[in-house]
């Protein structure tokens, strides 16, 4: 272990781990953090302390920032009794590098996630349910707490406590989830859903005031061409892949039809798709404060360890709420169910995972003498299960690729974001020589007007082809599929896309 003094009453010891990368163990805790640790131990009252710091999650593992657990401990006598004797945090620190910055908007994602802690989970907590048993327990238990945070520009952090403290564990993201996983997932889900429909019925103004504040922060109308090829690329990858299954098979029938049908229209439409369902506003009142990026890496789970056959998750929490957002509850759900599952999982409890949650979002919604069949009738829930299985779907094409990889065959973000920074500088040029100057030097005439709207016109569109053609090609040039993914990617998107079709989602898309 390092040892180094910082100022005069901390002892920083770096805790070296095998998981992370050279750059995350050489992570040093700037003046500013320090600071922060101080103010903490101060809630405390302690005085001298020291740090033992940790990275965790190897590369590949945190897209926006590292991740470091830090303990804070006492190394004089406490000034109170009842001085807290170790402090358990998680520490997220934001990405420095400008091009990783730009092309993630970490700005907005540390935004977006102190604004949930400071602002949501406030109001979710001032709620009371008036059933004894509900007072009992939290009105908001979902997450953890945040303990710090400041959103000074490049230079975000926020601390949280530390949940593996009191026993949670993170299910790695290489292990696919099993049964009682899904299940705690699903409740800890459902209760973050109920508390915005019960905020939505008993605040109005203020939850709108909040939801008004949560424009999307990752599907937007200037979202960078290069992440919109990507997922297409995917989804075609899938559709090449069925094809040539078919072909050998000789299948032609017309549900595989169906199916090739609808995955030309997911890839030809993948942008317009995903903006749609995350437009929270189209569809209230029955949407809600969802998590934005559930998956698998974002839940923590508790384990019953008294089963000494196999530990059975008996609990979860929900953690990383930088793509929180106003839209409809099933997005969570989908996203969860066709980035992180397969379909054996899926045949043989896919009902039994959507009743579990509906159940339980009504529950919770009871506890606070609401009703459950006016604020989200299990008739919409279920049609918008089969309007948005489809977003599903188009997070799936985007996350798989990583899921399936080791840390080893993932390209560098810091690289990635440099490519995409130059692809996109020099789209911005190639706009510029491309702009048309008759109009400015139109006499007014309409003729004139006319013929220079459609020359900028013009320009627009060649200028937009290139920059997509130029996406398309950065994209193919950073491929990580390998002769060992390529499987298991296949598998999966197979199964996710067939079922779209046996729970009736397709209809949606095969309008488009």
């Amino acid at each position: 272990m390092l040892e180094s003094k910082a100022k005069q009453n901390i002892v920083i010891k770096s805790v070296p781990t095998d998981a992370a990368s050279p750059e995350q163990q050489n992570e040093t805790l700037s003046p500013q953090v320090l600071d922060a640790y101080r103010e903490l131990a101060k809630r405390y009252a302690i005085d001298d302390f020291e740090l033992a710091v940790q990275a965790i999650g190897g590369p590949g593992e945190n897209s926006y920032g590292s991740v470091l657990k830090v303990r804070l401990t006492p190394t004089s006598a406490p000034t109170k009794s009842a001085a807290l004797q170790t402090l358990h945090t998680i520490l997220k620190i934001a990405p420095t590098s400008p091009a990783r910055r730009a092309h993630m908007r970490v700005k907005d994602m540390y935004t977006r996630e102190v604004f949930m802690y400071a602002n949501v989970f406030s109001e979710f907590a001032a709620l009371h349910a008036p059933h004894a048993e509900a007072v009992a327990r939290a009105p908001f238990s979902a997450a953890p707490q945040m303990l710090y945070a400041t959103l000074k520009n490049d230079a975000e952090f926020i601390i949280f406590e530390d949940l593996t403290a009191v026993a949670f564990a993170i299910n790695s993201r290489t292990n696919l989830p099993t049964y009682d996983l899904v299940v705690c997932a699903f409740r800890a889900l459902a209760q973050l859903h109920a508390m915005s429909f019960v905020l939505q019925a008993r605040q109005p103004t203020r939850f709108a005031a909040l939801v008004a504040q949560m424009d999307d922060n990752l599907f937007t109308a200037d979202m960078e061409e290069v992440s919109v090829e990507f997922g297409k690329k995917y989804v075609r990858r899938t559709r090449h892949l069925l094809e040539a299954d078919l072909k050998l098979s000789g299948e032609d029938t017309p549900q595989m039809r169906e199916v090739l049908l609808a995955l030309h229209k997911i890839e030809d439409n993948f942008q317009g798709i995903c903006m749609n369902a995350v437009n929270g506003a189209e569809y209230g009142p029955y949407s809600v404060i969802c998590h934005g990026d559930f998956w698998n890496n974002n839940i923590l789970y508790k384990f019953d360890s008294s089963n000494k056959q196999r530990n059975t998750a008996i609990k979860a929490k929900l953690i990383d709420f930088q793509i929180s957002r106003y839209s409809p509850p099933i997005l969570d759900l989908v996203h969860y169910l066709y980035a992180c599952t397969e379909k054996p999982l899926r045949d043989a409890h896919f009902n039994e995972f959507m009743q579990i949650y509906y159940d339980t979002l009504a529950q919770f919604i009871r506890e606070y003498e609401l009703d459950p069949a006016i604020l989200y009738p299990e008739a919409i829930f279920r049609q918008q299960l089969r309007q948005f299985g489809v977003y599903g779907y188009c997070m799936s094409a985007f996350a798989v690729p990583f899921f399936v990889s080791n840390a080893s065959e993932l390209p560098d973000l810091d690289k990635v974001s440099e490519a995409i920074q130059e692809l996109s500088s020099s789209s911005s040029s190639s706009s510029s020589d491309c702009s048309d100057t008759d109009e400015a030097n139109d006499d007014g005439r309409g003729v004139q007007s006319a013929v220079a709207q459609q020359r900028q016109k013009s320009n627009h569109h060649k200028t937009m082809s290139t920059k997509s053609q130029s996406a398309a090609e950065l994209v193919d040039e950073l491929d990580i599929l390998t002769e060992r993914t390529l499987p298991i990617f296949k598998r999966r998107m197979i199964g996710n896309i067939l079922d779209l079709q046996k729970y009736d989602m397709l209809e949606a898309i095969l309008k488009y």
